[in-house]
C-alpha cells in the first residue's frame, strides 16, 4: 500500500505542474502638461512625429520598453510613444484610465476642413473630410501646435474624431471651433499607488493539471495495481519458498 500511495503521489506531481507564459498589465500616469504622444520613440518635437499632448493626471498602457527614453505606450485606440520621464508606473489598473466624452462643435467656415496634419500647406492632399458647419459629434484627442492660420491668433489645432457615415480622424484648428475648453479639462484624481519601473519580461506561472490529465493519471494507477500486487505475490512466493528450503534442509541436517 505504501508503494502504491508512491506510485501516485509521483505520478501526480511529474504531470501537475505546466509552464504558462503571461505578461502583466502596467498602467503609467501622465504627470504633467504638454506630455506628447509620439509617432516614434525619437525626441523631434515637430507634429511630423507628434499625434498630441496627453491630457495630465489620466493614464496611458505600457506595452514595451523601446529604448532608454521611451516607453511604447496604448492611449484609446491610439499607439504610439511616451517619454519615460514624463510618466509614473501605477499599481493595478485605474478605474478611469482616459479623457473620453469632450466633444466640441465647428462654427466657421474655414474650419470645416478636417486634415491629417495641423496646417493646410500641403493643399488638398491632407484634407480627410469636409465637416458640416456648427457639426458637435466631434470628439477631442489632445492638442498640438501647428501652422497659425490666423495672425496674432493661435498655433493650436484639436486632434479629434468627426462621427458621420464612419469615425474620422484628423486636426481642426482650435481658433474656428467653440463649446469647449482645453483649459478646464477635468483632472483625473483617482488615487493610485506608484511603483518602479516594470519589467517587461515574460514570467513562468504555475498552473494546476488539467482534467484530462487527472484522469490519465489515475487510469495508470488502475493499471499499475495487478503490477504491485504481481511483484508483491513473487516476493511473498520467493520468501515461503525459501522458508521451505530452510526448514527441509534443518531436518536433513537433524536426520
Amino acid at each position: 500500500m505504501i508503494l502504491l500511495l508512491i506510485i501516485l503521489f509521483s505520478l501526480e506531481n511529474s504531470l501537475l505542474y505546466v509552464s504558462a507564459s503571461t505578461f502583466d498589465t502596467y498602467y503609467a500616469r501622465i504627470m504633467y502638461d504638454d506630455v506628447y504622444l509620439y509617432k516614434s520613440p525619437i525626441e523631434v518635437n515637430e507634429y511630423a512625429n507628434i499625434y498630441f499632448s496627453l491630457p495630465r493626471t489620466y493614464f496611458v498602457e505600457l506595452i514595451e520598453s523601446s529604448n532608454s527614453t521611451f516607453y511604447k505606450v496604448n492611449y484609446l485606440s491610439f499607439t504610439g510613444y511616451v517619454k519615460k520621464d514624463a510618466v509614473q508606473t501605477i499599481v493595478g489598473k485605474p478605474m478611469t484610465p482616459y479623457l473620453e466624452n469632450q466633444n466640441f462643435r465647428v462654427y466657421s467656415e474655414q474650419s470645416r476642413d478636417m486634415r491629417s496634419e495641423p496646417t493646410t500647406t500641403s493643399g488638398t492632399s491632407t484634407q480627410v473630410v469636409y465637416i458640416p458647419l456648427y457639426s458637435r459629434n466631434l470628439t477631442y484627442y489632445g492638442t498640438i501646435q501647428g501652422e497659425e492660420l490666423v495672425d496674432g491668433r493661435t498655433n493650436l489645432w484639436y486632434y479629434c474624431k468627426y462621427s458621420a457615415d464612419q469615425d474620422y480622424y484628423g486636426y481642426v484648428y482650435s481658433d474656428f471651433c467653440d463649446e469647449f475648453d482645453p483649459n478646464a479639462i477635468p483632472l483625473n484624481h483617482e488615487e493610485v499607488s506608484y511603483t518602479s519601473e516594470p519589467n517587461f519580461d515574460i514570467t513562468e506561472e504555475i498552473t494546476s493539471l488539467p482534467v484530462e490529465n487527472k484522469t490519465t493519471a489515475i487510469v495508470i494507477a488502475i493499471l499499475t495495481i495487478p503490477a504491485i500486487i504481481f511483484v508483491f505475490m513473487i516476493l511473498k512466493g520467493g520468501k515461503l519458498f525459501n522458508k521451505e528450503i530452510k526448514k527441509q534442509t534443518k531436518e536433513i541436517q537433524d536426520y
